[in-house]
């Protein structure tokens, strides 16, 4: 049995497994970001065993699949609505296994060695992710790799102010809990041999308010306890802070891309 935040986080992407593709922009960017690090610095000479966390609707093992056509690839996500996505998109794939199961519990579990271990967008909603990366480290091969992106606590920094202004009290959205640079640094440190931690920032531009809301609705990323209803006159004072502020409806994305060695 799934805690209730974990139900809460798997309810908002198995929900938003329809549209998540057509709005998931910088999560597909990240994507490319990873395949692209994949064939930078040091790592295993041949690719057997691959373990993807957090696959959702499967756009990055599709390119895992298309990369390492020879390779085992298990792919797992805790979001049905998100499995039955990647099922589809990679049917044909005999050499890929696609899981609905929680990642945490799966590493906790798992008797196997990978040499490569992957994880886009995903790790950043673990309860327990020094003690997920361990695991990581536990079931990597010697000559293993381990490779991450995920989200920071700068993420959707101007809605986070601007419904603090607009309620007059601090609002904390679920970036706020998300680990630094730092943090991962400390974590990674710790487990691998190698290690590195890259920050990247990105700003997306939306046309309206509304635009914004839906696109964090469509991608199941929201769900920020809010210390009331953001009723039309709240969203119409919204509306006014990010015209004043920004001009505009801008979205910053920190991310890290994260990697770790033997």
């Amino acid at each position: 049995m799934l805690d209730s935040r974990k139900q809460r986080i798997r309810q908002r992407f198995s929900r938003a497994a329809g549209t998540y593709d057509a709005n998931a922009e910088v999560q597909k960017e990240l994507g490319f970001r990873l395949l692209r690090e994949l064939a930078k610095g040091s790592g295993p000479e041949g690719i057997g065993q691959v373990l993807e966390l957090g696959c959702g609707t499967g756009h990055f093992t599709s390119l895992l699949a298309e990369r390492y056509p020879e390779a085992r690839i298990t792919s797992l996500d805790f979001a049905e609505g998100m499995v039955r996505q990647a099922r589809k998109r990679l049917e044909g794939k005999g050499n890929v296994s696609i899981l609905c199961k929680d990642g945490e519990r799966f590493l906790a579990s798992c008797p196997d060695a990978f040499t490569l271990i992957c994880a886009n967008s995903t790790l950043q909603w673990f309860a327990d992710l020094e003690g997920a990366l361990r695991q990581i480290g536990r079931l990597l091969s010697v000559q293993g790799l381990f490779l991450g992106a995920l989200f920071g606590p700068r993420t959707f920094t101007e809605l986070t102010q601007g419904l603090s202004q607009v309620f007059a009290q601090e609002v904390y959205l679920p970036p706020y809990g998300f680990p630094t640079g730092d943090q991962l640094a400390d974590m990674l440190g710790g487990i691998f041999a190698r290690y590195s931690v890259r920050e990247e920032l990105r700003t997306k531009s939306y046309p309206t308010l509304l635009d914004l809301l839906d696109h964090i609705r469509k991608t199941g990323t929201g769900g920020g306890q809010l210390p009331g209803a953001l009723t039309r006159g709240r969203l119409r004072q919204l509306e006014a802070w990010f015209q004043t502020t920004h001009g505009g409806y801008p979205a910053t994305y920190q991310t890290f891309v994260i990697r770790g060695e033997k």
